[in-house]
């Protein structure tokens, strides 16, 4: 099979295409030989603010989409949680690929003191994020700390901690372990910091329709799509995008079994609430809804 792949040019973009074109040739049981169509994004652009002011929905998404859209890719390559809730264009997500941990991930800079969750760092203490979420979240278990903006691909912000323009750093645990970066980390647990919904995941995206979508739906991987499919329709429930400190992710239990952690906070982290749902996993779409629903009660 021969595909032309758009994507961002940064290094954790670059390593994403690679594993999921890896996967889909042990799925396919063929050969996936693919040519990089790099392209840039208004969120690339645009570093000086959080993502969230930028004003576009989709700010790391929408170019690369319209690659396939103008015929110069056959699909694209995002990290799941950069999709908006509704895609143009009679596009879909075709494949999945197995869920990286989505937990986020506090961590240390140089010479500061390990700690075991975000109350223990010291007052004073700068902690970097561009994330609304992120931002609101550290601030409702620790309002003594400084938020502070860092942008930039997950390399870059890393040697700025390293550089000491922050103290601590809130990063997504998948993007440290798929650039092999080794550096002295708390992970936080699901319940304690709800991430981004989608995040730990890579879609595939396709002509809804086309000859491609069908032959790479195949590879897809089952608990990966209906988690997929769970945290995307949470998100067009509570219409939320990153501008919102929401957080949501499906987990997989026994048998036909999901369950959905959600959170929420106000932006100045003054409050925070986390709900727990059950629901089956062959009905991904209504457990996100219900946690949704449940979740509003505190927005």
């Amino acid at each position: 099979m021969k595909l032309r792949v758009a994507t961002r040019g940064s290094k954790l973009s670059l390593v994403q295409v690679k594993i999921v074109m890896n996967y889909l040739a042990h799925r396919l049981g063929e050969a996936v030989d693919y040519e990089l169509v790099i392209v840039r994004t208004k969120g690339d652009e645009v570093l000086d603010r959080p993502i969230s002011q930028i004003g576009v929905k989709g700010a790391f998404e929408k170019e690369v989409n319209r690659a396939v859209l103008d015929n110069l890719a056959d699909v694209a390559v995002h990290s799941l949680k950069d999709l908006p809730g509704e895609l143009s264009g009679g596009l879909a997500i075709v494949a999945v690929p197995p869920r990286d941990p989505p937990n986020d991930s506090l961590v240390f800079g140089k010479g500061r003191p390990p700690v075991g969750s975000i109350e223990e760092i010291p007052e004073g203490s700068s902690i970097g994020t561009a994330s609304v979420r992120r931002s609101a979240f550290v601030l409702a278990h620790n309002p003594n700390v400084k938020v502070k903006l860092v942008r930039g691909n997950v390399d870059t912000r890393v040697g700025k901690l390293m550089e000491g323009e922050v103290d601590y750093l809130v990063l997504a645990e998948a993007g440290l372990l798929r650039l092999s970066i080794e550096v002295p980390r708390l992970r936080l647990p699901l319940d304690y910091f709800p991430p981004e919904p989608g995040q730990g995941l890579i879609a595939v995206v396709a002509p809804e329709d086309s000859p491609v979508a069908k032959r790479l739906s195949e590879a897809s991987d089952p608990l990966a799509m209906a988690m997929a499919m769970a945290e995307r329709e949470f998100v067009r429930t509570l219409r939320a995008g990153c501008g919102v400190p929401v957080g949501g992710v499906s987990e997989a239990l026994k048998g036909d079994l999901m369950t959905f952690i959600a959170g929420a906070a106000s932006p100045e982290g003054a409050s925070m609430a986390v709900i727990r749902v059950r629901g089956e996993r062959s009905r991904p779409e209504d457990l996100g809804r219900r946690a949704a629903e449940e979740l509003k009660r505190f927005l």
